[in-house]
């Protein structure tokens, strides 16, 4: 076994503890509202050098600076750095002061200087857990005896911060403490349960240990929660040589290959980090977490000194589009869309950087946005047409598998959402027929959409096409049993085809979900009456009355009911 596992492991290109860092990423563009992270250039490296500074005892004599900055152009990087080495210059014994000078250094790539400033914050502010959690996420990798002890303090402070479990849980397995490393990922994933490292570190572990059915668990789980995890994926597929599994091994080091793609580890102090960043990629990154917060209007004055003429970047075009429409600039908004289509059709080096598939999928979610803006404007014509235009682009591809990022799941659940929007268009303005062949447009590529079923049933209800309503109301109460619309629609159907029993059971649902819902107590009543349960009849009516005491039917319905008792 020992040599089957030293063979896998000089096979497969990533290697055990392979993962070493974690990032906070955002990706610029999806298909719909919801945002994905997506593996890209971490956000911190660790490839400069520091010069100017040197300690004795515990005082700073001088303050640190990056090796590389007299390299540096950028006015505001530069102006930054000044203003908050003078803070430490004014203030040396303020722990804030030193701890924001490594906030500036860390945001922009300079790690090792950035340890220093948070060690003598730490040194001022020993209770102050952010620093000394700061300090050793950046020693973690280098230095991972001193990430131990800085760490283990700051948990000692505050035990319920997830990420630091996560980077002792790392500095630990670097030494070969697997024992005590697994303490803190559990720690971790009780505090994080969706975290996207604990599973995969758990995996690594059992790994090295050549306890494969156990690596295996944890890494199908890890998967589970992260299926295009690369690292997961590379780990799989050690896993499965070793269980001589060839097929899966191949399948799995395939998908290594692929840039990763992970949930966000929520590091709520890693925000502050961000704040200190002036460049450009620094005002993108803080716009996208905006956007992932639902605070759009925060995420525009992030993006807005990054728009100009000269800015090339379709990802925060895209970005701004969509914030500007979120805070209804609708004519900001549209004119952005307009400018990144623009640059779509005629920019060459934008071309040159993007397959045919990738701009044709683009250029269909600015015309799905502006077909968005242009109904939330009362453009309705408008609107239909900017959504056909989206569609247009359903069928343009050359290669199934050449979508830039995004995987065929995606690339159907964008244009399902598509056919959506068209079909409410139509549907508000009274053009059902439309609207229902939209709908099912949408089911085609995504049978599974919840709220498509739910619309197309509405819109068959409309047209007085019960039957064909019904399946679609059964398929949304099969995953939302508290639908109550849906429940007591289903009820009526049952009605209509003299299925009184299903219809009782029907309506008891809806009043044990909406005790004062007097429909239901109306229809209940009159499928007892059919069924022959007079005084089960009355009890319902009488409900009714109780709810809506002048309804003058449910009184004569009464009446009649007394006489035949």
């Amino acid at each position: 076994m020992k040599s089957i596992l030293f063979f896998l492991f000089m096979l497969i290109s990533l290697p055990v503890f392979a993962v070493s860092e974690i990032s906070n990423r955002q990706s610029a563009i999806s298909s719909q509202l919801k945002r994905e992270v997506v593996d890209e250039k971490p956000l911190v490296t660790d490839n400069r050098q520091l010069k100017g500074f040197f300690q004795k005892k515990s005082v700073l004599t001088t303050i640190p600076q990056p090796a590389d900055l007299d390299l540096v152009e950028e006015k505001l990087l530069l102006e930054a750095i000044r203003t908050a080495q003078d803070a430490v210059r004014n203030s040396p014994d303020d722990a804030k002061a030193w701890g924001y000078l490594g906030h500036v250094y860390l945001s922009h790539g300079w790690e090792v200087p950035a340890i220093p400033c948070y060690s003598q914050a730490s040194r001022l502010a020993p209770n102050e857990f952010k620093w000394l959690y700061f300090l050793g996420r950046l020693t973690k990798q280098r230095h991972p005896e001193a990430a131990v002890k800085h760490l283990t303090r700051a948990l000692a402070l505050d035990a319920a911060y997830a990420p630091a479990h996560l980077y002792l849980a790392s500095a630990l397995r670097i030494l070969g403490k697997f024992d005590e490393a697994q303490q803190h990922l559990k720690h971790a994933k009780r505090l994080q349960p969706d975290n996207p490292f604990s599973e995969l570190w758990f995996g690594e572990i059992a790994l090295a240990r050549q306890n494969v059915k156990l690596a295996q668990t944890h890494l199908e789980q890890a998967l589970r929660l992260n299926p295009g995890q690369s690292e997961a994926h590379a780990l799989m597929a050690q896993v499965a040589i070793a269980l001589g599994d060839k097929q899966a091994a191949k399948q799995h080091a395939q998908a290594a290959r692929h840039p990763s793609r992970y949930s966000e580890l929520s590091d709520p102090l890693w925000w502050d980090v961000l704040k200190a960043g002036v460049t450009a990629s620094l005002y993108a990154e803080r716009g996208r977490r905006y956007m992932s917060e639902g605070d759009y209007a925060s995420a525009v004055a992030e993006f807005e000194p990054l728009i100009s003429d000269a800015q090339k970047d379709i990802k925060v075009w895209f970005d701004y589009s969509v914030s500007l429409l979120y805070t209804a600039q609708h004519p900001e908004a549209l004119a952005t869309l307009e400018r990144l289509l623009s640059l779509l059709d005629k920019d060459i080096e934008i071309q040159k950087e993007r397959s045919i598939d990738e701009i044709a999928y683009l250029k269909a979610q600015a015309y799905n946005y502006m077909g968005q803006i242009y109904y939330e404007t009362g453009q309705i014509t408008a609107a239909i047409r900017a959504c056909r235009m989206a569609l247009q682009f359903k069928n343009n591809k050359t290669d199934s598998k050449s979508q830039g990022e995004l995987n065929l799941s995606d690339y159907n659940t964008f244009f399902s959402n598509v056919h959506a929007n068209l079909a409410t268009v139509y549907e508000n303005t009274g053009q059902l027929g439309e609207a229902i062949r939209h709908y099912q447009a949408a089911l085609e590529l995504v049978p599974s959409q919840l709220s498509v079923h739910r619309d197309l049933a509405g819109a068959y209800w409309k047209e007085q096409r019960y039957t064909a309503a019904e399946p679609h109301y059964k398929q949304v109460i099969t995953h939302d049993a508290t639908d109550v619309q849906a429940i007591y629609r289903l009820g009526l159907i049952s009605l209509t085809k003299k299925n009184y029993l299903e219809a009782v059971s029907l309506f008891k649902k809806v009043i044990a979900i909406e005790a004062t819902h007097v429909r239901a107590y109306g229809a209940l009543g009159l499928a007892y009456q059919e069924l022959g349960n007079i005084p089960a009849a009355i009890g319902a009516f009488e409900r009714v009355l109780e709810l809506e005491p002048g309804n003058k039917v449910v009184s004569d319905k009464l009446r009649e009911l007394h006489q035949l008792k």
